[in-house]
């Protein structure tokens, strides 16, 4: 199931509207208008920015922006399970340019109640007990 446009667009401008004006001289030179990439083993998610070989995209199923990595045209190759905002996932972009790399964070908390893909979790579990 993809995530409506309408919806991504207020996130995008609630985000915008809490930015930095450092934040928001990146933001203007990396944003893209939002399109649908395919998050390797997820499925479509938007990505709104570009920077290199880093996308920042929105993933529904984390309820969050998050950046990873790309190395073809329309395929996300990391899943980032990070409910960012979206000025936190650009000021993340901005401490990596000026450290030279990531400094993290790399995950967040769960979020109680909410399993976004039940089937995964089932056939890592399967999988560890077969090893166990």
């Amino acid at each position: 199931m993809s995530f409506p446009e309408e919806r991504l667009w207020d996130h995008l401008n609630d985000g915008w509207s809490r930015m930095s004006w450092k934040q928001r001289s990146l933001w203007d030179a990396i944003k893209v208008a939002p399109v649908q990439w395919e998050l390797r083993g997820y499925g479509p998610c938007w990505v709104v920015a570009l920077l290199g070989e880093t996308v920042i995209y929105y993933n529904h199923f984390e309820h969050g922006f998050n950046r990873s990595a790309w190395s073809r045209l329309g395929v996300i190759d990391d899943y980032q399970a990070l409910q960012c905002e979206l000025e936190d996932a650009v000021q993340m972009q901005l401490a990596r340019i000026e450290n030279g790399h990531d400094i993290g964070p790399w995950t967040s908390g769960a979020i109680p109640g909410e399993d976004s893909k039940p089937e995964e979790a089932e056939r890592w579990l399967g999988k560890s007990a077969q090893l166990g």
